[in-house]
């Protein structure tokens, strides 16, 4: 039996893991055993099983019979279709309900933006994830509608790790790429504008997705 003091919460170990794999910590194809992972956690198997079955829900994870659980992989034609699905979605921010904008909202935009400009100077894989999944956050906070927050949230964490891995390749251009969203974003919610922030989000995701497909077409010539 595990003290209770060194448990934890299942939530945070959803989290964990989940960055885990965005951050290609857990590569496609890799094994997740119940026991080590309990183990390192403090936890019995039981919450284990249960995060696993959020991280299959989430599409990250996969069960194969006789192998395990494993970490999914996702076609090129897969992540296109998610891509393309994620600029549209991202013109709904503005569109459905969204929370106001309040002064706490604009000075954390301010402060991505800062944190993004630093990337610029000294590149570094998971600060350049903190930065992407905080202002990530932000503009969830944004979206008032629940059912397209959760889409929201979906895409992102799903094809996270395929933009993380094109990152390593090109640091200097995703760096400024990133300084130039978060300046956007910043102007966007000082003007407390959501429609210009869901046109800002839908542009560098079509942005991304033509990098992507450029990286495809280069490494799969006809």
């Amino acid at each position: 039996m595990y003290p209770t003091s060194d448990r934890v919460p299942a939530d945070s170990i959803f989290e964990k893991i989940r960055n885990r794999i965005c951050l290609l910590d857990y590569p496609p194809g890799t094994i997740l055993r119940e026991a080590a992972l309990a183990a390192e956690f403090g936890v019995s198997r039981t919450p284990i099983r249960s995060v696993i079955q959020q991280l299959a829900h989430a599409g990250l994870v996969k069960s194969k019979d006789g192998v395990g659980t494993l970490v999914t992989e996702l076609s090129f034609a897969e992540i296109r279709d998610i891509y393309r699905m994620r600029i549209k979605i991202a013109e709904c921010i503005g569109q459905m309900n969204p929370r106001g904008i309040d002064e706490k909202i604009k000075i954390a935009a301010h402060e991505l933006q800062q944190r993004a400009s630093l990337l610029t100077q000294q590149f570094n894989i998971v600060d350049y994830w903190l930065v992407n999944h905080d202002l990530h956050n932000l503009i969830a906070g944004i979206i008032g509608n629940s059912a397209l927050k959760q889409i929201w949230d979906h895409f992102y964490f799903l094809v996270a790790r395929i933009w993380y891995e094109f990152a390593r390749t090109d640091p200097e251009n995703i760096a400024d790429s990133l300084v130039s969203e978060t300046t956007e974003v910043a102007r966007a919610l000082d003007e407390g504008n959501a429609i210009a922030l869901g046109l800002v989000q839908s542009n560098y995701i079509s942005y991304g997705l033509a990098r992507l497909e450029k990286r495809y077409s280069e490494s799969n010539p006809i």
